[in-house]
């Protein structure tokens, strides 16, 4: 039985030490866990017209983020942010501002002791959702199972998502993440879920 998520309290979040610029009447994107950037910075050139803020925590990736992303002198659509995404999310992103979020290879915790760590089990993933615009879309990406199963379940009958997209890659796929690109050569297959928010009061 999936055990019940309890309220979200924004209170209990400090707020980040950081400053950053949103677009405005730019649709606007958000990749959480981007780690050195090899989705964020395709995916910002390969849609010119939207803007991309990708958040990374750990400061070791990030910087090779950064680095990578002075060979890309063209991408002016993509902000790469160091930070604690929860603490983003709650402090500088307004209800249905989002039109898209990016949770690719996220650390799956896989101990039972831990679930209440997965994103889509976390109480913050209802905030979350609240920042995502009625008809905007998440994507999860993991090379567990039990994860894809599990989070399947938390974003229908906890919080009210829309399946329209489930694939399982193979190496005939072209990778958007190192990980992807480790695990696709290692012949492991890696689950694609994109799931859309219908309705205003889908959340619970």
């Amino acid at each position: 039985m999936m055990p019940s998520v309890r309220p979200f309290d924004p209170r209990s979040v400090p707020a980040p030490s950081l400053k950053a610029s949103l677009p405005e009447g730019t649709p606007l994107d958000v990749e959480v866990g981007c780690g050195v950037g090899l989705h964020s910075i395709r995916y910002a050139k390969s849609n010119p017209h939207r803007y991309l803020i990708a958040i990374e925590h750990t400061r070791a990736r990030y910087s090779k983020f950064e680095r990578r992303l002075l060979n890309h002198p063209d991408v002016k659509n993509l902000q790469p942010l160091q930070a604690n995404a929860i603490s983003f999310i709650t402090h500088y992103l307004k209800p249905e501002k989002v039109d898209r979020y990016f949770f690719l290879y996220p650390n799956p915790y896989p101990k039972d002791s831990q679930r209440n760590k997965r994103w889509y089990a976390m109480p913050f993933m209802g905030h979350c959702l609240e920042t995502l615009k009625i008809g905007g879309s998440l994507t999860l990406a993991t090379n567990e199972r039990y994860y894809a199963a599990e989070a399947l379940d938390y974003f229908r009958h906890q919080w009210g998502l829309e399946l329209i997209e489930e694939q399982i890659l193979d190496d005939s796929s072209t990778p958007r993440t190192h990980f992807e690109k480790k695990y696709l050569a290692s012949g492991q297959p890696c689950f694609n879920l994109v799931f859309l928010k219908k309705t205003r009061t889908a959340l619970r």
